[in-house]
């Protein structure tokens, strides 16, 4: 899969920046497509999802209270962010310390699934996350993608291929 990682200007602050993916031969990132996928049937949850991060980008940082971590492989930093008590939304994201969350897709997730093995789309949208973490990690390791000074951007090669 080749992609691009793509800074949310409107969505980053002081403490934190957020990133996306655009897929190769996509014209919506995954984040974008989220959204619009969500909209409707879960406006006040889209709602919630966009001031939380909001408030991470400009006053707390990605701290630990706002995700769920281990959602993928150990060390891919592959986590969810938190839903309030009642959501049904689940939103996959990489988190990189306190400054830099890519947010990938995610949809909903029925409470009565306990495991996101259970529902083909959360599965789909999560594996896919893990791909682009293994990709990212590689490139790190390589020297081709790096945080900048005050780490809330990447720098370096921000386009991926196989």
């Amino acid at each position: 899969m080749d992609f691009e990682l793509v800074k949310i200007k409107d969505l980053s602050g002081r403490k934190a920046s957020f990133y996306t993916v655009m897929r190769d031969g996509d014209n919506k990132s995954l984040f974008e497509t989220f959204l619009e996928e969500n909209s409707i049937t879960f406006k006040n949850e889209i709602f919630d999802i966009i001031r939380r991060i909001k408030t991470i980008s400009n006053k707390t940082g990605a701290i630990d209270g706002f995700f769920k971590p281990n959602e993928g492989k150990p060390g891919d930093g592959l986590c969810a962010l938190y839903d309030q008590p009642g959501s049904k939304l689940r939103l996959y994201c990489i988190r990189f310390g306190r400054e830099i969350v890519i947010l990938g897709g995610g949809g909903p997730k029925p409470k009565p699934i306990r495991a996101l093995q259970e529902d083909e789309k959360l599965k789909s949208e999560n594996y896919q996350l893990r791909e682009i973490a293994q990709k990212i990690m590689k490139s790190q390791i390589a020297k081709e993608i790096y945080f900048s000074k005050d780490y809330l951007d990447f720098e370096g090669e921000l386009k991926f291929e196989d």
